[in-house]
């Protein structure tokens, strides 16, 4: 066993320690800056080290006990033991690195704002899709951790929502009292995934299965838990996990459920995406709708169901290339008498060419990792006057910018944390024409 000892410089994109051996970068999990540590070497490649850690030397004035019993075998979230205040700046850290990595820009000199502090930071995942396993005599719902057996249970997860916990256990009892077993993949029965949405406490069920679905004195006692107000299921026995390609049939409940949004109600199937974290994601529309003049028309891209397009007066052209999110935002538009939305469904590259060079918009409001070649070119021969971009993948984000910058100067950049405990962030960027 090969044994190092390495001062930790910073933290990584994915939250692991950074240090160098002999000036190779030694990548070290469950380690912070500023400590050293004692760490056995269990990948050594040209490129990088991992180390294990065996001892720590000097613990981190930032280090904080961990309120997660799964901290040192969940790779779910990777900051549990460091300090919330400590977040932030690591956040807006992992977005400079990007920029400075992948654009000529002076980053200092960048209108970076201070990473926005999540509103509710444990309990906040509205949404969790799930595998249910068999162990120990019983099925359960928990995910075995990559390279090891570990499992780890999902039926009390900290970061998970505190009603979607309750009725994971409720769920799980039920289907133990039933005897139903998870998916064998050789007679292609059982239960696969559960996936359950907490949409403003009205909690939402879908089971995917194999050949033999669910039975009805399954769905009928989970149907008697107070907050479940849909049952769904799909049955898929292919080895892709690509979902939401497949039929849901309704076995219980309700076929929408209720969002309130900007003041007004907005109506969600099963299909449509639903945020994991809702909280955030209504400050988000509200800074983007911050960004949008009166009397100018819109162009929005991966619209979803129409959260902020129809919170708006403008004029706008609003494309998802989900019929789901399409035909849940028409009626949306419907219910809630607006006439100026478009709403398209198709290819987002093929759409955003054909509306371009049909129309001429002040604004472009756009949500993906990153943009396409044609919805670049779109954006630059239309003459688009603004730009609002989202992201949560900060390097694509800075390659963007960078390819951008000959024609549009960045106004403002303001990044959100979104997801506590993990290293992810979403990133809000105002482009302006030069």
């Amino acid at each position: 066993m090969r044994k190092e000892q390495v001062e930790i410089k910073k933290l990584g994109i994915n939250g692991e320690g950074i240090g160098y051996i002999n000036k190779k970068i030694c990548f070290v999990q469950n380690a912070l800056p500023g400590e050293m540590v004692e760490v056995e070497i269990i990948e050594d490649n040209r490129k990088f080290l991992k180390g294990k850690v065996l001892k720590t030397m000097n613990v981190s004035s930032d280090r904080v006990e961990s309120f997660c019993k799964e901290d040192h075998f969940c790779q779910g979230c990777s900051l549990t033991a460091l300090s919330y205040k400590q977040h932030l700046p690591h956040k807006k850290g992992i977005l400079k690195d990007a920029l400075k990595k992948y654009t000529d820009f002076d980053v200092e000199s960048l209108p970076i704002k201070a990473v926005i502090p999540a509103i509710t930071q444990t309990g906040y995942k509205k949404v969790v899709s799930l595998p249910v396993t068999y162990f120990k005599g019983k099925v359960a719902v928990g995910i075995y951790q990559r390279e090891s057996k570990y499992l780890t249970f999902m039926n009390n997860c900290s970061m998970q929502d505190p009603l979607i916990n309750q009725c994971l256990v409720k769920i799980e009892n039920i289907l133990n009292e039933y005897k139903v077993r998870d998916y064998n993949d050789k007679v292609k029965k059982g239960l696969r995934f559960m996936k359950v949405r907490n949409i403003a406490g009205q909690i939402q069920v879908l089971f995917v299965t194999g050949q033999d679905g669910i039975s009805e004195e399954v769905t009928k006692a989970i149907g008697q838990i107070e907050e479940v107000k849909s049952i769904y299921f799909t049955i898929n026995t292919s080895r892709h996990q690509d979902f939401e390609q497949q039929g849901y049939k309704k076995i219980y409940g309700q076929s929408t459920l209720p969002f309130q949004c900007f003041e007004q109600q907005y109506l969600y199937s099963i299909k449509s995406e639903f945020p994991i974290n809702p909280e955030m994601e209504m400050k988000k529309l509200d800074i983007m709708k911050s960004f949008i003049p009166e009397n100018t028309s819109v162009l929005s891209l991966n619209c979803g169901i129409g959260l902020l397009e129809l919170s708006l007066s403008q004029h706008v052209v609003a494309i998802d290339d989900k019929n789901y999110h399409i035909k849940d935002a028409k009626d949306n538009a419907k219910f809630l008498h607006k006439d100026n939305v478009e709403f398209i469904c198709k290819n987002i590259d093929e759409a955003t060419v054909q509306q371009c060079k049909k129309k001429r918009f002040d604004i472009a409001v756009i949500r993906c990792e990153e943009l396409s070649r044609a919805i670049k070119q779109s954006l630059v021969l239309s003459k688009v006057k603004d730009v609002i971009y989202v992201s949560d993948h900060p390097s694509s984000l800075a390659k963007d910018l960078d390819e951008l910058s000959s024609y549009y100067q960045i106004e403002s950049i303001i990044p959100l944390d979104t997801y506590p405990y993990t290293s992810k962030l979403d990133t809000i960027v105002k482009l302006k024409r030069k």
